[in-house]
């Protein structure tokens, strides 16, 4: 597993999981850390990549490059793919920043909304959870529309939580809010709603925040494959398994 050691101790990390990018993600991450640290305006940042068994796309040249241009840069390398709940366990159990965001390798969401986000945690929110408006619904396929419309249904009827937004890819957790996230079992994308179970459970400080997809975020579709594990996580959410 290679690493690149930090510089200092920031007071905020930043995890992003990452599992066979697009064209064009390293000029987009650096673009994004730069564009993100000025709209922040923090001291320092802990840049925290993990890269979870990708088979494209990721190389030691890559890697070299983004060290470079972003500092405070750390990177993880899982050789087998574990699952992004997996992935950014391992990211924040490697932090010791007093706050963490972890969010897409694809910075989907605005600047502004990770600034909302940094917001709340420092107004004393245990764990805040980037909630999708209508409009996010119009930038995606049907399918998935579907298929996040009809989860949000299942999860209002099944938990007693207080959201039913929990699959959003950016949230921020204070350090009683990574204590829950690394008590997760869950290895791939339901982890954020079992997540949310627990602080709930732990009656932690949840806040939810508007985020909106920038204009030219293209989302994949899901497959029939991974909505079947889904399935499955759900059950052992619901059943605390």
């Amino acid at each position: 597993m290679r690493k690149i050691a930090l510089k200092i101790i920031p007071n905020l990390a930043i995890i992003t999981p990452s599992f066979n990018p697009e064209d064009g993600w390293v000029d987009n991450y650096i673009h994004s850390c730069k564009s993100i640290e000025k709209i922040l305006n923090v001291d320092s940042i802990s840049w925290i990549l993990v890269n979870d068994g990708s088979t494209k796309l990721t190389s030691s040249f890559d890697i070299d490059r983004i060290s470079s241009e972003v500092d405070n840069f750390q990177y993880f390398n899982l050789e087998k793919n574990r699952g992004k709940g997996f992935a950014t366990r391992h990211g924040v159990d490697h932090s010791s920043a007093d706050y963490t965001i972890y969010t897409d390798v694809d910075f989907p969401y605005l600047d502004e909304n990770v600034l909302s986000v940094y917001t709340a945690l420092l107004s004393g929110s245990d764990l805040v959870l980037a909630t999708r408006n209508q409009n996010y619904y119009k930038q995606i396929s049907s399918k998935r529309a579907w298929i996040s419309r009809n989860f949000r249904s299942a999860v209002k009827m099944l938990f007693n939580i207080p959201t039913t937004d929990t699959q959003a890819g950016l949230k921020g957790l204070s350090s009683m809010g990574k204590k829950a996230l690394l008590d997760t079992k869950i290895d791939r994308y339901l982890f954020d709603l079992e997540l949310v179970k627990i602080c709930a459970k732990r009656k932690l400080n949840i806040t939810e925040v508007e985020a909106t997809l920038k204009h030219d975020i293209d989302l994949p579709g899901v497959s029939l494959k991974i909505l079947s594990k889904e399935v499955v996580n759900l059950v052992r959410i619901f059943f605390g398994l």
